[in-house]
């Protein structure tokens, strides 16, 4: 409490209108959110072989996985030299360029092997391509289809985040008189920290963007919503309940970061069901407008944006 008292203190015009922002448009998402439930429709996936399923859900893994990072690895230790570590700049367009990597192995994958990757919506609609056709995905990336699952993710994100700083303040509560586990350290990712330290406008932030609402959105949607979900949800039939909670998870795991854990499982969660009634580039279209979104809060208004 001590704590978010002195932040309060500190706070700007940009940091109220940051906490008006993610107040107002939480609270509508979670409304919004219960419309969205009320109006879902019955999925109707394409029927898919174990065989396709599983070269799917291994090819996302693999690409995003396996073949991300290590590019990675390999291209920054490839600046490293004896006595010079590689600038942060250097190293984030190293990360852009792993993810246009892995972006692109999996796009070639899904040339070569069709079944790999579903890119329409697999509520009941009218198709014009098969939903492993990107064309099937562009009669629901609309604005306002957009703009609603963004609306909801905020509130997932808001709903997220306090229960988190509840459960964060039981549990350090309850380890200070004998529980023997301590709490988690409550501290904001490493991208969220590296975002507050560059200054705007510069190489670094400039990669930083790039690879935080470009490339990211990307390869992370076509590896879970485009291959490891839709293959989870061929794998564990009949209903796509399990394969939305196993991807979420996963998501949410892959991020290591124990304060966004709650938001980023509603978040990875939630997008599968975008993914199902919209398509895979309105998830696209859904992940980089909310990374895009925080990072220029996180900018703008420093003290709320960490809270």
């Amino acid at each position: 409490m001590e704590k978010l008292l002195e932040s309060a203190r500190a706070f700007t015009a940009w940091d109220w209108a940051c906490v008006a922002y993610s107040v107002g448009l939480g609270v509508l998402g979670l409304v919004w959110l219960r419309r969205w439930f009320r109006e879902e429709q019955p999925d109707q996936p394409v029927p898919s072989a174990p065989i396709e399923a599983l070269l799917g859900l291994g090819c996302g893994l693999f690409a995003f996985g396996g073949v991300y990072p290590e590019t990675q690895k390999m291209l920054v230790k490839g600046l490293m030299s004896e006595h010079i570590l590689p600038s942060v700049s250097s190293q984030l367009q190293m990360g852009l360029v792993a993810q246009l990597v892995a972006t692109g192995l999996m796009l070639g994958l899904w040339i070569g092997l069709r079944a790999v990757v579903c890119w329409g919506p697999t509520a009941p609609t009218d198709p014009l391509y098969p939903t492993n056709h990107p064309l099937a995905a562009l009669p629901k990336l609309r604005p306002g289809n957009v703009l609603t699952s963004l609306v909801c993710v905020l509130g997932l994100g808001l709903a997220g985040a306090a229960t988190w700083k509840l459960l964060h303040t039981i549990w350090a509560f309850v380890a200070a008189h004998g529980f023997p586990f301590g709490a988690p350290a409550d501290v904001p990712q490493d991208v969220v920290q590296l975002v507050l330290d560059v200054p705007f406008g510069s190489r670094t932030f400039i990669m930083l963007a790039l690879t935080v609402s470009i490339g990211a959105p990307i390869m992370e949607e076509l590896a879970f919503r485009g291959m490891i979900y839709p293959s989870l949800k061929a794998l564990l039939p009949p209903s796509r309940w399990p394969a939305v909670l196993l991807t979420g998870l996963l998501f949410a795991t892959v991020h290591l970061s124990w304060s966004a854990a709650l938001p980023l499982l509603g978040f990875g969660c939630f997008l599968c069901l975008v993914r199902d009634r919209f398509g895979l580039l309105a998830c696209i279209a859904v992940h980089a407008a909310f990374n895009f979104t925080n990072l220029l809060w996180l900018k703008l208004a420093p003290n709320a944006s960490t809270l």
